[in-house]
């Protein structure tokens, strides 16, 4: 029940009475228009899935790999040159997706239309934007955030409406603030960890 929860959520958020002002700020396009888009973007969030295995798992992935290597020859690499276990790039994989099955829903609805009013021509031109820049520093070894970076392609996007109004701001200070927050957060429960491991008592009397 819990596994498949997520894809029994409406993450459209068409209902929301405090967006509909938003929504209604943004420009409308032909029907026939977007739903043209609407083939093209499947491509894009294929090519966003892609982005996001490239850079975020790997985020998780390489130090995951470095601890192992770590505990299995008893040294550790300086070199950075010793591959990563398929073992690891599986569990990797796959912990995402179930991330995406049982939570994902509720960032989904957040950025969905929470943001904008979004329709499959500005979904295509945000989540292509959002690729093309993950795939650039992936390429370039850069770590960064696909979700940051979507979520500013998002609003970029709703700017292009020539009017403010058709942004939900409230929402978008709230990731900027998620972000800077939850930074400090994760480095102090890390090193309280850290601190809570190294300093165990290690020998027996």
């Amino acid at each position: 029940y819990y596994a498949l929860r997520g894809m029994k959520q409406d993450v459209r958020n068409l209902g929301n009475d405090k967006l509909t002002e938003i929504h209604n700020a943004a420009k409308k396009f032909d029907d026939d228009t977007e739903y043209l888009f609407s083939f093209l973007q499947v491509i894009t969030a294929c090519l966003a899935s892609f982005a996001h295995g490239s850079n975020d798992v790997s985020n998780a992935a390489g130090p995951i790999s470095a601890i192992y290597d770590t505990w299995k020859t008893g040294r550790v690499d300086i070199s950075g040159e010793n591959p990563v276990p398929k073992w690891v790039l599986a569990m990797a994989g796959g912990a995402i997706v179930l991330g995406l099955l049982t939570l994902g829903y509720h960032v989904m609805r957040r950025v969905g239309n929470g943001i904008t009013y979004l329709t499959p021509s500005r979904g295509f031109s945000a989540e292509l934007g959002a690729s093309l820049t993950v795939l650039t520093a992936s390429q370039l070894g850069l770590p960064v955030s696909t979700t940051l970076c979507l979520v500013g392609s998002v609003v970029f996007v709703g700017l292009c409406n020539g009017n403010l109004r058709a942004i939900n701001w409230r929402t978008v200070g709230l990731c900027f603030g998620s972000w800077m927050i939850t930074l400090p957060i994760a480095g102090l429960i890390s090193g309280l960890l850290f601190a809570f491991a190294s300093n165990a008592p290690n020998k027996i009397v």
